[in-house]
């Protein structure tokens, strides 16, 4: 089973989520696992995950969605192939 690293932001000031969600990402290593605990759906950590990394480079599961609490499973896969810039 893979490691998972547990990150609840809920408590984290709204301005400083974004940076501290990306960060626990960026130190994940490959094969493991970032479990997400927000009160919004974090569909713009997606989107921003597929433009700096590429699709195949991560798996982005809800394991609750909503309406008051979402989870997700990021599980970092590898390098993917970066979306060229517009």
């Amino acid at each position: 089973m893979s490691n998972i690293v547990q990150l609840d932001v809920r408590p984290v000031e709204p301005k400083d989520r974004f940076e501290r969600i990306m960060g626990t990402y960026s130190t994940i290593p490959e094969g493991g696992t970032l479990e997400l605990t927000v009160d919004h759906d974090p569909k713009c950590m997606y989107y921003t995950l597929q433009a700096e990394h590429g699709e195949g480079s991560f798996k982005f599961e809800y394991i609750e969605d909503g309406p008051e609490v979402w989870r997700v499973h990021v599980r970092r896969i590898g390098a993917g192939q970066p979306s060229p810039a517009a």
